[in-house]
């Protein structure tokens, strides 16, 4: 079986995108997980739509590198504790073209069903 990668908590960072990238160039996985916190963290007031242009913008430009990086790798994710439900609708977008959103449904990649659930208990 081909290499899968499995990461999370990249906050936005682009630091840690441009790793992420450079490992899959270099080992190029069949598929890479991010399982959630994909966006910077903001509490503010603006939290919301400054994700949504990350999402629109840096995450989704990640994703098109990723894929001319490595050809036939598969991206899949959930969202995060800290990433704003109000902007799913920007990973729907992208679901089945440039990712594969896997929150309550599943993906098979050369007979291996991958399911994914963004359930965060409630905290503090």
């Amino acid at each position: 079986m081909a290499d899968w990668f499995f990461t999370s908590d990249l906050h936005g960072q682009g630091a840690l995108y441009e790793q992420l990238l450079g490992m899959a160039a270099t080992r190029r996985p069949r598929a890479v997980l991010i399982g959630g916190d994909l966006c910077p963290h903001d509490a503010s007031g603006n939290g919301v739509a400054s994700q949504r242009v990350f999402l629109e913008g840096f995450f989704t430009e990640f994703a098109h590198r990723l894929r001319e990086a490595v050809p036939g790798s598969d991206l899949l994710l959930v969202m995060g504790n800290d990433d704003w439900a109000a902007n799913l609708d920007c990973l729907e977008r992208g679901s089945g073209t440039l990712w594969h959103l896997i929150h309550e449904r599943e993906v098979t990649l050369d007979g291996t069903r991958v399911a994914g659930l963004s359930w965060v208990p409630i905290t503090p």
